[in-house]
Order: structure tokens, then sequence, then C-alpha cells
């Protein structure tokens, strides 16, 4: 008999905790509410950072530090741009025109070749648009200033690219440049309001494959070419914190 009676009242014990979480439930009423905020603010990067160069065919990853010429500073920044080597070529009385090299860049401590390519970042925070141009310094020359006459280099197959995801509206890249001796500058990339914020890379080509004919030299065969000795100009690269 008492057997019975204790698991009666564990029954209507159990039941009875049932029916007060229920009804308390069911009586619950809102007795007001408060709102909260949240909030965050951006500043301009500062005067002095250096934005890292990336790999142009996967820009998630940078390249090793210390391995490139340094870029320009500040939250408008040309972050890197590849020398164009066009290699030890035989004197010719005809017309040639000749490749540059694939750029070689260190990632991860290999030894990568990727397309010629030039790095612009905008972290400004106000979206107002860029422009960057290039401008060859004088004909390519020998070191006693013998100039090889009639030479011509052309940058084609411009490709912009950034790190996924990024929902940015990408810049306008040049799909052919003919660099003049003269110094006249030509358009790379331009960027109009709203557009290339964040870290872009112009590939000239936008794989090894394109890149391998993107950058060339042409030499007229009539140009007087002299042996052992190398024929150089620079190229300026100039970057505008207003589009065109």
């Amino acid at each position: 008999m008492k057997k019975t009676t204790l698991v009666t009242l564990v029954t209507m014990s159990a039941a009875l905790t049932t029916f007060l979480a229920t009804n308390t439930i069911a009586n619950a009423a809102e007795v007001g509410s408060v709102d909260s905020q949240s909030q965050v603010q951006f500043t301009p990067q500062d005067s002095s950072t250096t934005n890292p160069p990336v790999n142009p065919l996967d820009p998630t990853q940078p390249l090793d530090p210390g391995t490139t010429n340094p870029g320009t500073t500040g939250p408008l920044s040309i972050d890197y741009v590849s020398d164009f080597d066009f290699g030890i070529q035989e004197i010719s009385g005809e017309t040639k025109t000749y490749n540059a090299k694939l750029d070689s860049v260190k990632v991860d401590g290999e030894d990568v070749d990727v397309p010629n390519n030039v790095q612009v970042s905008d972290n400004r925070g106000n979206n107002s648009g860029w422009h960057l141009t290039v401008a060859e310094n004088g004909q390519l020359q020998d070191g006693t200033n013998r100039s090889l006459t009639g030479a011509q280099i052309a940058i084609t197959k411009g490709t912009a690219s950034t790190k996924p995801g990024t929902g940015i509206d990408a810049p306008t890249t040049a799909s052919a440049i003919t660099l003049n001796p003269d110094g006249t500058s030509a358009m790379v990339m331009n960027a109009d309001a709203d557009q290339g914020m964040g870290q872009w890379v112009d590939s000239f080509g936008a794989n090894t494959t394109e890149a391998a004919d993107a950058v060339q030299l042409t030499v007229p065969g009539s140009s007087e070419k002299y042996a052992d000795t190398a024929y150089t100009t620079t190229l300026t690269w100039t970057l505008s914190d207003t589009p065109e």
C-alpha cells in the first residue's frame, strides 16, 4: 500500500509542475523595451603605411616581405610595378619584336613566374576615384648614350583583379599602350567615383600564357645596335587622386 501511495504522489507532483510552467508561459506579458546602439567609424589609412604587394595570379597571397622594390606609402598608393626585361638578343638587320620575360616573385619562399603587373591601393575612404599613367623617360640608350633609334615598347592585355568577395567595381584598364620616348603619359588604369577601392592588380595578361607576349619591344632593322652593352630606359608610373 505504501508503494502505491508513493507512485501516486510522484505522478501528481509531475503533473502540477507541468501545469504551473504552462500557465506561467501562457500568462507572460511584455512590460517594456529599450533600444541599444551599435556603432563603427572609419579613418583613412595612415600616410606612412605601406600596402604589401600580392601575387597577381592569386591576390589573396602576399609576396614575401623584402623581395620587391618598395612602393609608395599612404592611403592611395602604388604598391608594386614590374621591371621589363627583354633579355639578350642577337643583332639583326631586320625589324624584330621581343617579348618581356615573365616577372619572377617570391611567395612563401618559392620563386613564382607571374604576369608583369602594376598594383594600386585606395584606402582613403572618400570613394572619389583615381588615375594611373605611365611615361617613358627617353629612348633606350647604352652606357655611352647611343640610342636604340625607333625602338618602341608596347603593353597590352591589361586585366584588373582583386581579392575575391570584395563586391567593389573594378577600375578601367587600358587594353593596349604604346609608349612614346618623348615622355607623353598614357593611361594605365582609371577608377571613376565608387570604383577601385581596396587593392587592385593590373596584370598584363590574365595568366602566364596570355602574359608571354603582353609586353613587347619592337626594334627597327635600321636601328644601330652595338654588341656587349645593355640599352636601358626608365618608366614613370604616376598615380593621381582623381579620375579622368
